[in-house]
């Protein structure tokens, strides 16, 4: 008899019938509209499953009541505690698994894309073409130059407009799991020097460019400081004004992490006193933000809607982490 799975989690469903053709999959909730489902409404249909897949259906101990054949959960998302009532589970031997890590790569690809941003003035060169600051249709400029430059006086975009190599720069990372060290590693190919702060992870292993600090001499000694750790009560709000206060005028902060690890009043205060040169957030206190937000109106601050970790490498790297947790519970199965 094959096991039977439910499958609210967005993945490529074709794949996971094709590698694990010992289970039969079905699929509702997130996986199919995008919409999540209600805990009663999973209530409702659980009872008949071994399996479930899921990511951001919340698993009561109700459901869990109603799951009378449940052995297996696989939550897609780094931490499930807060989506899944772990004592319940664990009352009736139900095994649980999640997918740290799996969109590590996306994350650490948009940070790298904020401190390009910044230290290139990628989006602000393209913000004054567009609003007509710096186009013009007569330039006194050497016909030998016409189609490579913009202008020669202080100016031109060309001096204006001049970034920061990031080879030359300090990564500061705050947390060093799953996306941090790959954050580490894309920025070490561009030649940055890595500064680590985790007060957790005691396992760093260190070389010429990468280097274990405390916090304070992380926020003084980095060019750019970016987030990568949970909220917990050590960590919430350890950004604040002593913090940015510590860091090099001319810095840069990023988080893509978690919105509560930052007060935001001590970042508005940051910015609008150049205590740090401008700041990129993915993730907010609020979220959605509200249009009122004072956020909105601080300078230098980019601001994206929590899609760091939204990439098609993300559906495919679960799908694969969830293939190879399935095909070990079945080969334990078996050994039992």
């Amino acid at each position: 008899m094959k096991y039977k799975a439910l499958v609210t989690a967005e993945l490529d469903i074709d794949v996971l019938r094709q590698m694990v053709p010992d289970i039969e999959f079905d699929v509702a909730g997130y996986q199919v509209d995008h919409i999540v489902m209600e805990s009663t409404e999973l209530e409702k249909i659980i009872g008949g499953y071994d399996i479930l897949i899921s990511e951001f259906e919340t698993v009561t101990r109700k459901v869990i009541e109603k799951a009378v054949n449940l052995k297996y959960i696989i939550c897609c998302r780094g931490g499930y505690r807060s989506v899944i009532d772990v004592d319940a589970c664990k009352e009736r031997n139900i095994q649980i698994e999640h997918n740290a890590g799996r969109n590590a790569g996306a994350v650490s690809e948009i940070v790298m894309g904020y401190i390009l941003d910044w230290s290139r003035n990628i989006h602000k060169s393209n913000a004054l073409i567009h609003n007509r600051e710096i186009t013009s249709s007569s330039r006194n400029i050497p016909g030998e130059y016409k189609d490579s430059i913009w202008g020669f006086d202080n100016n031109s975009p060309y001096v204006a407009l001049r970034g920061r190599s990031i080879s030359y720069m300090t990564l500061g990372l705050v947390g060093y799991g799953n996306v941090g060290r790959q954050v580490a590693e894309k920025a070490s190919a561009f030649g940055m020097k890595i500064l680590i702060y985790d007060p957790i992870d005691v396992s760093i292993s260190t070389n010429e460019k990468i280097s274990r600090v405390s916090f304070d001499e992380l926020l003084e000694k980095s060019d750019i400081v970016s987030l990568h750790c949970p909220v917990t009560a050590a960590s919430k709000g350890m950004m604040s004004y002593d913090q940015f206060k510590k860091m090099k005028n001319d810095s840069f902060f990023v988080n893509a992490a978690r919105g509560g690890l930052v007060d935001e009043k001590a970042l508005i205060w940051a910015l609008q006193n150049g205590e740090i040169s401008g700041a990129a957030l993915d993730v907010t206190c609020n979220e959605p933000i509200r249009d009122d937000d004072p956020l909105l109106d601080a300078p230098n601050l980019v601001i994206t809607p929590h899609i760091a970790g939204a990439s098609d490498e993300v559906v495919r790297k679960g799908t694969e982490m969830v293939i190879h947790k399935l095909i070990n519970f079945l080969d334990m199965d078996l050994v039992m």
